[in-house]
């Protein structure tokens, strides 16, 4: 049954602080508009085919996760001025995001992802640490360990090996803050914070 008080989720309603304890609050990389297109018919072709069927993920919802909003430590302010203080302190260049592998990922390795690239996987491991570095000045402590850098682009029962595919990209000249609602396939964006 959908939630009968929807609106009851949005930013203004409950106050930022309570966000990320209700809902999974991150920072994202998504492909650009003029890009989105591309991407999206990039993903059909490497599901198109496999067997059995990949269930594919909603077009907009294709992104790269980085790390989850810091969590306070010596925050002094509500957490959307303190995310404001922390973008004022944010600086990292735009790069292209590579992925040359698919694979099976999650807990119950259902998620078909595109993995990427040693060179892609170290510059988001640098944004990552950038991000914690710019949180701590608002007293926000963030994720400061590694993953693996993927974009999941369907689920299904698939083999588990790792499959090479030619290298495909496209460019990162963002990042955004995004609330998942989890279960119905949606995501709020809070915040763009450019690369520059």
């Amino acid at each position: 049954m959908p939630d009968l008080f929807p609106e009851s989720f949005q930013p203004e309603a409950l106050g930022d602080d309570i966000l990320p304890y209700l809902r999974p609050v991150f920072f994202a990389l998504y492909p650009a508009d003029g890009d989105k297109p591309r991407v999206a018919a990039w993903r059909k072709r490497l599901c198109v085919g496999l067997s059995p069927a990949i269930s594919l993920r909603p077009a907009g919802l294709l992104h790269v996760s980085v790390a989850a909003c810091g969590r306070p430590a010596r925050k002094r302010q509500p957490l959307q001025e303190a995310l404001r203080e922390a973008a004022r302190h944010f600086s990292f260049q735009p790069f292209d995001l590579t992925f040359e592998a698919t694979a099976r990922f999650g807990q119950d390795n259902r998620a078909f992802v595109a993995i990427a690239d040693e060179s892609s996987q170290r510059r988001v491991d640098e944004l990552r640490m950038a991000l914690a570095d710019a949180q701590r000045w608002a007293g926000l402590s963030g994720s400061r360990g590694s993953h693996a850098a993927h974009l999941t682009l369907g689920y299904g029962d698939l083999p588990e090996e790792r499959r090479p595919i030619p290298p495909f990209r496209f460019h990162v000249g963002a990042v955004n803050l995004v609330m998942s609602d989890t279960g119905r396939s949606e995501h709020v964006r809070l915040d763009r914070w450019l690369l520059r």
